[in-house]
């Protein structure tokens, strides 16, 4: 018997059985959550800026209201750091889902960004994201969107 009629048997079956892997949706749902959480645990903690450049993937895109498209993790960060990082980005997903391969997931939430005006008054505005998620080979959830807009303040 010639190896090949050996070996591409057992490769076709490891390549199509890959396909039709089973995924643990609610569990993959709730990583991704867990993973924005975190994402947010980071804002808070280290800055908007240095959160985004750990949490998004390198391609990633950042669509902000009102102005073009920002292209690639360094340009967000850049960005982001230039605009003044003297702010407080806090946010809370909502909810989100995975695609049934396990390879894609969106989540979305509310945010508030809080800071100081030029009279030294703390200010915060309002808003909601909608992040897409892709998972790495390492099993780690990396963001390839992000997008939000502002939103009136929440009721009281």
């Amino acid at each position: 018997m010639k190896p090949l009629q050996i070996i591409l048997p057992g490769l076709l079956l490891v390549i199509f059985g890959g396909c039709s892997m089973n995924v643990d949706i609610e569990k993959a749902k709730q990583e991704l959550l867990d993973t924005d959480r975190a994402f947010a645990a980071y804002s808070v903690e280290h800055g908007a800026a240095k959160a985004f450049r750990a949490f998004l993937a390198k391609d990633a895109m950042q669509l902000p209201a009102g102005a073009d498209p920002i292209l690639g993790n360094e340009a967000i960060y850049k960005s982001m750091s230039e605009g003044g990082g003297d702010y407080v980005l806090a946010w809370e997903p909502q909810s989100g889902d995975v695609a049934q391969s396990g390879e894609m997931g969106w989540t979305w939430g509310k945010y508030t960004m809080t800071f100081k005006d030029s009279d030294g008054v703390e200010q915060k505005r309002y808003g909601k994201y909608l992040n897409i998620w892709q998972r790495q080979m390492s099993g780690q959830w990396l963001a390839v969107v992000d997008l939000g807009n502002s939103s009136p303040a929440p009721e009281k």
